[in-house]
């Protein structure tokens, strides 16, 4: 990626983004969050994360220690979204809506992101006014394929896990559907393969078993 490449829109408009659709449609209540323009996530073009869950255990003195948690989005893959559409700083929004709703169930529900009933039905309540076109699943296939260098399989379940960098250590990490063990791909098995559509965010839980704070990650 060309290091000249610029986000598409500025850390301050996206900001403003995130402000109106929290007054809009979560009435205000979701608190401060880091906003980041990711060159690293290129197999997703949205992400929720946070370094503990959202009931993290009661410190010495009595109180929740803060939790870090951010909104990545995909700088490679929504700049080319917005060359290639007059309609890309519009996916930029409906892919920020969708981190949001994860940020209300972390926030606001207490629960680890997912695309569960909770997170359809508050999907359905924002789409209806026309405003946004949130969805589970991105059609950027052909570009984040075009990214990814490195996939590794679940053995068990078969779930293909694809990243630009070799991130994924199989001696750490496992599968986050089930929690099986997973076996990297042969870099020839990552251009020939082929994978259904890819979650816009990555509901590819991935959980270290083996350190004590892991990020939870989801698309």
């Amino acid at each position: 990626m060309s290091p000249r490449q610029s986000p598409p829109v500025t850390s301050q408009h996206l900001i403003q983004m995130w402000s109106e659709l929290n007054g809009r449609y979560f009435a205000g209540q979701l608190l401060p969050i880091n906003l980041v323009w990711s060159r690293r996530l290129t197999s997703s073009v949205g992400m929720f994360v946070s370094r503990r869950g959202p009931r993290p255990r009661l410190g010495r003195d009595g109180l929740r220690p803060p939790t870090k948690r951010e909104i990545r989005l995909s700088l490679p893959l929504l700049h080319q979204v917005v060359q290639r559409s007059e309609y890309g700083e519009q996916e930029i929004v409906s892919t920020l809506a969708h981190e949001m709703i994860h940020q209300w169930q972390f926030d606001i529900l207490k629960r680890r992101p997912n695309h569960g009933a909770n997170f359809l039905r508050k999907m359905t309540e924002m789409n209806r006014d026309g405003a946004l076109a949130i969805t589970i699943y991105h059609s950027l296939q052909k570009e984040v394929l075009a990214l990814a260098r490195f996939a590794w399989r679940c053995r068990q379940c078969g779930r293909v896990y694809r990243r630009q960098r070799r991130t994924i250590q199989p001696r750490r990490h496992h599968c986050g559907v089930c929690r099986g063990l997973l076996q990297e791909l042969n870099p020839s098995c990552v251009i020939r393969g082929k994978q259904g559509a890819l979650l816009q965010c990555p509901s590819e839980w991935l959980s270290s078993r083996l350190v004590p704070l892991t990020w939870f990650l989801c698309d």
